[in-house]
C-alpha cells in the first residue's frame, strides 16, 4: 500500500476521533466529565487530534507525488 494511502487512512481515524473528543466534551458540560476525563481535558485532546489528523492529512498530499 501506498504511503499516502495509509496516511489518509490515519488522518481520518484520528479526525473521527477528535470528533468524538469534542463530543464528549459538549456532553460533559462545565462540571461533569465522560470516561474519567473532565470537559477542558477533552476539550485539549480534542484540539491536538484534529491537529495531527490535518498534519497527517498534508503528509499525504506531499507524499501523493
Amino acid at each position: 500500500m501506498e504511503k499516502s494511502k495509509n496516511l489518509t487512512n490515519l488522518s481520518i481515524i484520528i479526525g473521527l476521533l477528535g470528533v468524538l473528543a469534542l463530543v464528549g466534551a459538549w456532553v460533559a458540560g462545565a462540571a461533569g466529565t465522560v470516561l474519567g476525563m473532565n470537559q477542558q481535558h477533552l476539550y485539549w485532546d480534542a484540539a491536538v487530534l484534529l491537529l495531527a489528523a490535518i498534519w497527517l492529512k498534508l503528509g499525504a498530499i506531499y507524499h501523493k507525488s
